[in-house]
């Protein structure tokens, strides 16, 4: 990676998300994987997902029961937790829906409250004046790979006797103070979507708790309410949402490679951070003691529409990831909610998302900073 502003000789388009890019680089280990799901002939509950959990387990601590996505992860530590009609979950305005929506699929009331600059997570401030005598949880939200306040947030939860469930789906591999997401709460609910920091080929996730109980819980959950030992004892009520042994296969191995995609987007982040120093923009910001996966690098700026049509038309494709607020999408006219969500919040929805993932070349990565900066030369 050159530190000028010369054009590299890029002449395709540049995406904003590589995983199509991770998923052909790792094609044999694919196959084989598919090639030990076929031979084992267990497709659920076997030897992939049991390695997925305990590698999740080594690495991030607590205990890991895969499961079908980040959404299913966030309904099943709901109703493990006995959360349900009347009571509310005090969630973040900036946040992909399905963290609210989750809220309401359990028959509970998604209460919005603001995030904060410069991490746009969970404002705790905004949280404390949220909580009602209804208030029975509230779900953080590590937004692009930076952990909310988990120290003040956790402070907060304790004296209010509430359930804490992190939403990391963007946080594989970050922490703060040497912990893991997902780890400081109650449950942590992980994505591993193909399009995450790691992922299968569709949908996946999983749920890391603090006691062996709650992940035989969370198991029965997943499996309509029973255990692996008698297929038609249903202990509890549950529901469809057990990952098959081929996504949990890939998404162990790629476990096994996130140290190396993460320096990779660090090495990246900071060259980009060095050549737009000078530049009227904001930069993804670190605090101290934060490890910051880097799910994506999002830059803020004045003129986001402009900048991205301009990236468009030089190769890059650039995206605002969430450019609606929970209380401003659509959806939300239909769901019973409450919002505490002021101005403060309203940068979130100007964040522009640069590409930033490991599978970038260094002349790819040369071409968005020249991009960005002729811009506003």
């Amino acid at each position: 990676m050159n530190a000028t502003t010369l054009r590299p000789t890029v002449t395709h388009t540049i995406p904003a998300e590589g995983h199509s890019r991770r998923v052909r680089s790792l094609r044999w280990e694919i196959l084989r994987t598919a090639d030990e799901v076929i031979t084992e002939g267990t497709f659920h509950y076997g030897p992939q997902t049991e390695r997925l959990e305990e590698l999740m387990r080594d690495r991030w601590g607590g205990h890991a029961v895969a499961t079908t996505s980040c959404t299913q992860a966030l309904m099943l530590a709901l109703t493990a937790a006995g959360i349900g009609s009347g009571d509310e979950v005090v969630v973040p305005a900036a946040t992909f829906t399905a963290t609210a929506f989750a809220v309401s699929a359990a028959g509970a009331v998604p209460v919005i409250a603001d995030v904060h600059e410069p991490t746009l997570t969970l404002d705790p401030a905004s949280f404390d004046k949220a909580i009602t005598g209804r208030t029975r949880a509230v779900i953080p939200v590590h937004l692009h790979g930076h952990m909310a306040d988990m120290p003040a947030i956790t402070t907060i939860a304790k004296a209010h006797n509430l359930t804490v469930i992190e939403d990391c789906a963007q946080a594989a591999g970050a922490s703060l103070r040497g912990r893991a997401a997902g780890t400081w709460g109650d449950y942590g609910c992980f994505s591993f979507w193909v399009g995450k920091t790691i992922g299968g080929l569709e949908d996946a996730g999983a749920v890391i708790t603090t006691t062996p109980e709650r992940a035989e819980l969370l198991r029965r959950l997943t499996n309509m309410g029973r255990d692996t030992t008698d297929r038609h004892l249903h202990h509890v009520r549950g529901t469809r949402a057990r990952l098959g042994e081929f996504n949990a296969g890939i998404v162990a191995v790629e476990l096994n490679l996130l140290p190396t995609w993460l320096k990779r987007r660090r090495q990246i982040a900071d060259h980009y951070n060095r050549a737009f120093a000078h530049l009227p923009l904001t930069t993804p910001v670190t605090l101290p003691e934060h490890v910051h996966a880097l799910y994506k690098y999002a830059i803020t700026c004045s003129d986001a529409d402009i900048l991205g049509t301009h990236l468009a038309n030089n190769g890059v494709q650039a995206e605002q990831v969430y450019p609606y607020l929970l209380p401003d999408q659509p959806a939300f006219s239909g769901i019973e909610h409450r919002s505490h969500v002021t101005a403060q919040s309203q940068p979130a929805a100007q964040r522009l998302c640069l590409p930033a993932y490991p599978e970038l070349s260094d002349d790819e990565v040369d071409h968005v900073i020249h991009s960005v900066t002729t811009f506003y030369n």
